[in-house]
């Protein structure tokens, strides 16, 4: 059944930016609308976002970060104002997110190997490539039921069950696209009984 609420749920129009090079983004079913350029929603294959804090003097430097992406294009948005930062990504994931998640789930259903950073994540858990002493690459596979997983400093990081403090790997929600949809499925997947598989949790 058609949300009849959803056009209003996604709908956005801002202008941003200092004169001459102000910019403008539009989103609404037909899709992002970026300084005149349309973008349908289904052309919209990545998204990530996240606060960019720099150290220096007294007080550190913030920076709110959210892009958006085709398969072949990135679009950018700096902003240091927090509302409008949060009221453009909650747009975003409403408009595409939840589709692009979606998909993600789909996609390791079906056996593909989806990569994020430092690791690759399969329906079953994830691969991690570490260097040994000699510089070669040796795959390791985690499963889920033997992973803990959490958000710590805009990091998504990944640790042995039971070990907090030992890190197998982390990748940045600011850099790395669609962390944000895989923490989502995490999520839920972190409420069910038996961890096998990521897929499990749009049955």
């Amino acid at each position: 059944m058609e949300n009849k609420s959803w056009p209003k749920e996604i709908d956005f129009h801002s202008s941003f930016g200092i004169w001459p090079f102000r910019k403008t983004l539009d989103i609404t079913p037909a899709g992002f609308l970026y300084c005149g350029e349309l973008f349908p929603l289904k052309t919209i294959s990545r998204l990530r976002w996240g606060v960019d804090q720099k150290r220096g003097g007294i007080f550190p430097k913030i920076a709110y970060v959210a892009a958006f992406g085709t398969e072949t294009r990135e679009f950018t948005i700096k902003t240091k104002q927090k509302d409008f930062y949060e009221h453009l990504t909650q747009r975003m994931w409403r408009a595409v997110g939840n589709r692009i998640m979606s998909e993600m789930l789909s996609a390791l259903k079906n056996g593909e190997s989806i990569p994020f950073g430092d690791f690759a994540v399969a329906d079953k858990g994830i691969t991690i490539t570490q260097k040994s002493l000699f510089g070669t690459a040796e795959p390791l596979f985690y499963e889920w039921e033997s992973l803990g997983w959490g958000i710590v400093n805009g990091n998504l990081v990944f640790t042995p069950v039971g070990e907090q403090t030992n890190l197998l790997t982390s990748a940045s929600f600011i850099w790395t696209d669609n962390l944000h949809m895989l923490s989502v499925a995490l999520a839920l997947l972190q409420r069910e009984k038996k961890k096998k598989l990521l897929s499990s949790i749009s049955a």
